[in-house]
């Protein structure tokens, strides 16, 4: 935590929270300021025989391990807000008693290149208090003089809303260094492939229906079924940009499976038995190093200081683990 503090990483994740604040429809106590709207499912993750060429991490080995997924059907801060967009965050619980975390979008690049370009296009997007929508005198020059996150957002804006959690395609932004037992290095960017296939629809047809509607669809599935995903690595080719999650890689680049994932329930904080649940996708573990991509750096200051929001403050954080008894709360406090 003191390589943040001395990088001043939490003074702009404070600026981040606040501009995320003002973007997406403000604050709610206890609520995440993005992705307020949400649900946890359990499963079980089983890697292939081909993980363990790439990494020599301990669930990539073989072994299942049990999982929970949160799923929410809005990108707002407002948990009461309608369906907008999937997002899809998983957690591994390791034989070792360690956690680690994917975290991951159907968008298929971020927006921005760097976490001070990000609060630029932050303040570039804000809505205007009259009309509740950016101001075009704004963000038109903006992205005129920003193509790459221009280019970004028009790629947003043709994907088509989620049918169901179940035929979303979901994709960790940021690329990793996989590490395998000799010590071999190969980048990568994951993506969950849903393995019912990826079907959309509009915004508008997505609204018809009741704020609930995602996540009854898919519980009504588990009902009949588990849900399946392949956890896919696409492999960094020579000169591909290893840290910037706004830069696409070319098409061609080999597509590994290595793991499925099988949702078979639905589960909840309480059972779980940590009611924060900080999803950090640079809680790694041996075999799997960040690159160097500065958003990914800047990602576990603004979830912590989001949680320290919602929980009011580090102290209340702390606190709310040790009341349930969580058995990570020691080290994801430390984290």
């Amino acid at each position: 935590m003191n390589n943040y503090v001395n990088h001043g990483q939490y003074r702009l994740s404070a600026k981040l929270v606040e501009m995320i604040h003002q973007n997406f429809q403000g604050f709610h106590p206890g609520y995440r300021d993005v992705h307020a709207s949400g649900r946890y499912y359990a499963g079980v993750f089983t890697a292939t025989p081909e993980a363990g060429k790439i990494s020599r991490a301990v669930h990539l080995q073989g072994d299942s391990v049990p999982v929970t997924v949160r799923y929410s059907n809005s990108r707002s801060g407002n948990p009461w807000g309608p369906a907008t967009t999937a997002s899809m965050a998983v957690r591994f619980y390791l034989p070792d008693g360690t956690l680690t975390d994917l975290v991951s979008l159907p968008i298929p690049l971020f927006f921005a290149r760097t976490p001070e370009e990000t609060l630029e296009f932050l303040e570039a997007v804000r809505p205007d208090p009259e009309t509740g929508q950016p101001d075009p005198d704004r963000i038109g020059p903006f992205l005129t003089a920003r193509p790459w996150v221009a280019h970004a957002v028009q790629l947003a804006k043709a994907l088509p809303a989620s049918v169901s959690f179940a035929q979303t395609a979901f994709h960790m932004l940021h690329a990793f260094r996989f590490v395998n037992a000799a010590d071999e290095p190969q980048y990568a960017r994951y993506h969950w492939e849903p393995e019912a296939g990826v079907v959309g629809q509009t915004l508008d047809e997505l609204q018809k229906q009741a704020p609930s509607y995602l996540f009854e669809e898919l519980e009504a599935r588990l009902r009949e079924a588990p849900v399946i995903f392949n956890l896919v690595l696409q492999l960094a080719g020579a000169g591909d940009p290893k840290d910037d999650p706004n830069a696409p890689w070319p098409e061609d680049r080999p597509r590994v499976c290595i793991g499925q994932l099988k949702i078979v329930r639905t589960t909840s904080v309480e059972e779980i038995g940590d009611p924060v649940m900080m999803h950090d996708p640079t809680r790694l573990t041996d075999g799997i190093e960040p690159s160097d991509d500065p958003v990914l750096a800047a990602r576990r200051g603004v979830y912590e200081v989001s949680v320290a929001y919602r929980t009011g403050g580090w102290k209340g954080r702390q606190a709310a683990l040790e009341r349930a008894g969580c058995p990570f709360s020691k080290n994801d406090a430390e984290s």
